[in-house]
């Protein structure tokens, strides 16, 4: 079992503790195989698209799925191991080192299938620990306290999840819906709680709602949870005001675009909010603004792939779009390569570092 003393100025990864340096270009925020069904999946209402919902991903239905990827159960779950290594290799290829994997339990976690992945590919892979939204909770948690929740997230992190002895590196993706359940609030403050405890950062998925974004900061906050090492993700997809937006970078959490290169122009009905998709360009356009409000110690980015549709093979982006596409699309937009280098180098590298008492 380790101590917060061993994690203490480390990263760590399924193959163990590596020093923060070795991290290089990294993903903060992505998926390798998991299943994103449970709680997660909507079930189309005519039959028509009930027969939609049912096929596997393919060339035909592509264009649906771009509008539906919540719709179709083959789009929410990447169990493909072979696929998984294939495509997170392209990334690798493109000069990648380091991929955060924040399925947790809810999410299918497969921490010997991350061990392969991380073998095959030579990129250092991040686990993630705890719990995803209330909806894919198990049926025990609402019996558990805050303690009994915060203890199994810290050995998830010092023992190794299960049986595999396989450590979880990051907390998250901590799940939060609309509205935000009880069970939900516990967990928040059984995250900080194994914060404390560990040093290690926080992920937090919010809900769709700024009031409710300000809530969780204020949850966070209120539990003692070390806000220099919490990431509220989403910052993109979700459309957050402005000002909720410098409520999280007051606070000194990071804020994160972690949406780059899904389907751009799509408005949608998500947990009651009207969901307007950016495009990569309003993404880049946005993180200069926070660049100018001199967050840019405080900007992570990533391309979350929970969808099949996002893979190369179908006809996506793919993992390594952040560095292939994007970065140069900074520099083009008037980014500098040490702005570039900061958000996807040195902030996740301080962020992935387990911190000292």
């Amino acid at each position: 079992m380790l101590k917060r003393s061993d994690l203490a100025g480390k990263a760590q990864t399924v193959f163990g503790l590596i020093d923060p340096e070795s991290l290089g270009i990294t993903l903060p925020h992505e998926h390798l195989l998991m299943d994103l069904t449970k709680g997660c999946f909507i079930e189309p209402d005519t039959a028509s698209e009930r027969a939609l919902a049912h096929q596997p991903v393919r060339m035909e239905n592509l264009y649906w799925l771009h509008t539906h990827w919540i719709n179709n159960v083959d789009n929410m779950q990447f169990l493909d191991l072979e696929l998984a290594i294939k495509e997170a290799h392209l990334f690798k290829r493109a000069g990648g080192d380091t991929i955060v994997e924040v399925s947790n339990i809810g999410l299918s976690r497969d921490p010997q299938g991350l061990v392969s992945i991380s073998r095959a590919t030579g990129l250092n892979i991040i686990m993630g620990a705890g719990y995803y939204v209330g909806s894919s909770y198990p049926p025990d948690i609402a019996e558990k306290s805050e303690k009994e929740i915060a203890q199994s997230i810290v050995r998830e992190i010092t023992v190794g999840v299960d049986n595999t002895g396989i450590r979880a590196g990051i907390i998250g993706e901590i799940g939060c819906s609309k509205p935000l359940e009880a069970d939900e609030k516990k967990v928040l403050r059984a995250c900080a709680i194994a914060q404390q405890q560990t040093g290690a950062p926080l992920s937090i998925h919010p809900s769709p709602d700024d009031e409710l974004v300000h809530e969780i900061v204020k949850i966070l906050q209120e539990a003692e949870a070390d806000m220099t090492h919490t990431v509220i993700c989403h910052c993109d997809i979700f459309g957050l005001a402005p000002d909720t937006l410098d409520t999280i970078a007051d606070a000194g959490c990071f804020l994160e675009y972690d949406n780059f290169g899904q389907p751009a122009g799509v408005i949608f009905v998500f947990q009651d909010r009207l969901i307007e998709t950016p495009s990569d360009v309003q993404r880049i356009n946005a993180i200069i603004g926070l660049i100018d409000k001199g967050y840019l110690d405080q900007i992570l980015i990533s391309s979350d792939h929970c969808y099949k549709q996002l893979f190369v093979t179908y006809g996506g982006y793919g993992y390594a779009h952040v560095v292939r596409e994007v970065a140069p699309w900074m520099k083009l937009k008037g980014m500098s390569d040490e702005q570039i280098h900061t958000i996807m180098v040195e902030n996740p590298k301080r962020f992935l570092t387990f911190t000292a008492i």
